[in-house]
């Protein structure tokens, strides 16, 4: 909001000192382009957001003041036609690569970066979310529920519990038995899962963001490609769960998703997805052939005369002529 206030136009006066009536549409189309053509080229993403915060600004301080605002004055943010932009689909990582890496970082004596990947991979947690520590220790195999982990997502506010295990004819079956592993690398400090012991003499703020640190970890673990993020990893995770066909409501009561069309948007249209639809869809051919072949085997004559000793339905001038023969 203070960009817009600051913007200058040819007049020389900032936006932010003019009055309700001198933003008109035109001028607010002038200010789009200004936002938009900034100094290291378009900035698409930037006027979006600027057009969709001015309109919502503008509704609400015309509800609460509204003896400032002119009732033929419009909202000139409204009806408004955006530049469109190309969006590019966001990386997924496989599982092997999600594990490659998290022990690549084991073995460099880094298993935070390992703990969160897993975390964003196996049960959808957003990378903010675990960094900033919404993943505690006391969330994990808890007393009140020792074979679980709650998830808790700050964007929509979904808790997500994820059994981590059952028993199956008096065995133990462990469904993340390989994230757990990694996670057991990971040093208790405090109630967040992930914390870093700060070193003796070391600057604070001197350690970098965990983007950062997989950014540098990836380049020394084999097999890890350089689109490797933790934002990749948790729409892997993603991808994965429609892989293995599972319903939209089974996927979205692991993910935490409130509405179909939040998860529609994270699954990417891998090869095996297809291979899964060719399958089903070549099924579904064969057993209609059967079917075809089995009817024209049991039916050779088809239609009505395959049931030769079924009386056939007396016809309107027939039924006429009996009743007609009664009287």
């Amino acid at each position: 909001m203070q960009m817009i206030c600051d913007a200058v136009g040819k007049s020389g006066r900032r936006i932010g000192e003019r009055q309700i009536r001198e933003v008109t549409p035109r001028e607010a189309d002038k200010l789009y382009e200004k936002i938009i053509n900034g100094p290291s080229g378009l900035r698409l993403r930037q006027g979006e957001k600027v057009v969709g915060l001015c309109r919502k600004v503008w509704r609400i301080m015309r509800r609460l003041h509204p003896e400032l605002f002119d009732k033929k004055h419009p909202n000139p943010w409204d009806d408004y036609t955006l530049k469109t932009r190309t969006k590019s689909k966001k990386h997924a990582v496989t599982r092997e690569e999600v594990y490659k890496f998290a022990w690549g970082c084991i073995k460099q004596g880094r298993p935070e970066p390992a703990g969160v990947a897993v975390v964003c991979f196996e049960w959808l947690q957003r990378p903010e979310n675990v960094v900033a520590g919404l993943l505690t220790w006391p969330d994990y195999r808890s007393k009140k529920w020792p074979h679980g982990v709650l998830i808790a997502h700050h964007k929509n506010k979904a808790l997500v519990w994820h059994p981590l295990e059952e028993t199956v004819d008096g065995e133990i079956v462990k469904f993340y038995a390989e994230a757990e592993d990694v996670l057991s690398h990971l040093p208790k400090l405090g109630i967040p899962m992930i914390m870093r012991r700060i070193e003796k003499g070391e600057r604070k703020g001197a350690y970098p963001g965990m983007e950062k640190v997989v950014q540098q970890l990836r380049k020394k673990i084999d097999g890890v490609s350089e689109l490797f993020t933790l934002d990749a990893c948790r729409h892997g995770g993603m991808t994965e769960l429609e892989e293995a066909e599972l319903t939209e409501g089974q996927g979205r009561a692991l993910s935490g998703h409130k509405t179909a069309q939040a998860y529609r948007g994270y699954a990417k249209e891998t090869m095996r997805r297809a291979l899964a639809a060719t399958r089903k869809r070549l099924a579904h051919l064969l057993a209609q052939r059967q079917l075809e072949e089995q009817s024209s085997t049991e039916f050779p004559n088809g239609g009505r005369s395959s049931f030769p000793n079924a009386p056939e339905k007396p016809r309107g001038n027939k039924a006429v002529s009996v009743k007609n023969s009664l009287c």
